[in-house]
């Protein structure tokens, strides 16, 4: 009878535990938040930095490691494998959750050019035909001429005098559906003294 008494406390203090952990997440491995904001809904002073996140709060398998921008007000960025490409180390059921709990999201791409313009040409206040297109996740495409189209921070890639140039795209939407980009199309071949190279910015959530 005592040992069944045991259990039952043993059991009564997990669950406790448990239901501490989820009010009062700490953005570790072992007790993940759903999403950055969870962290400073918990008015815990928090710096911005690396956490870990569970957005399904499901097993502790799939947790992320996100950069928490609490001074942005609480974003989760997810950066991408490489810089170079636009792939990113989270499934898709956790991205799926992520954007349930989300209501914005952005995201900022640099391409780097030499010699080769990829929007504009020359003195054009226009964008060219060849100008890039990015796919979204859902499918949908940013592009010159389309419904939804990129912000150009700057486009210093028209300029074509033997030195590296670079145009800044940022994308911001209410419907996190849309990124991360998952695609470029009209991307320059590469030519002798002609080359380009990504710089892919992380997805921010919040």
């Amino acid at each position: 009878m005592l040992d069944h008494g045991g259990e039952i406390f043993k059991t009564l203090h997990y669950l406790s535990n448990l239901i501490q952990s989820i009010k009062r997440p700490l953005g570790t491995k072992e007790n993940p938040a759903r999403i950055c904001r969870d962290l400073m809904n918990c008015e815990q002073k928090m710096n911005d930095g690396t956490y870990w996140i569970d957005p399904n709060l499901g097993c502790s398998s799939d947790t992320i490691q996100v950069i928490c921008n609490f001074t942005n007000g609480g974003q989760t960025c997810l950066s991408p494998i490489t810089v170079s490409k636009l792939d990113f180390d989270i499934g898709r059921v956790q991205m799926n959750f992520l954007r349930l709990l989300s209501s914005e999201v952005v995201q900022h791409i640099t391409i780097h050019c030499l010699n080769t313009s990829i929007w504009r040409e020359g003195s054009s206040e226009k964008p060219s035909e060849k100008a890039v297109r990015f796919k979204a996740w859902n499918g949908q495409m940013f592009e010159a001429d389309g419904q939804l189209r990129p912000e150009v921070a700057a486009d210093d890639c028209k300029i074509k005098d033997g030195r590296w140039h670079r145009t800044l795209f940022s994308f911001r939407t209410q419907d996190p559906q849309q990124l991360p980009i998952v695609n470029i199309y009209n991307l320059p071949p590469s030519e002798p003294g002609k080359q380009y190279h990504l710089e892919v910015g992380p997805v921010c959530f919040l």
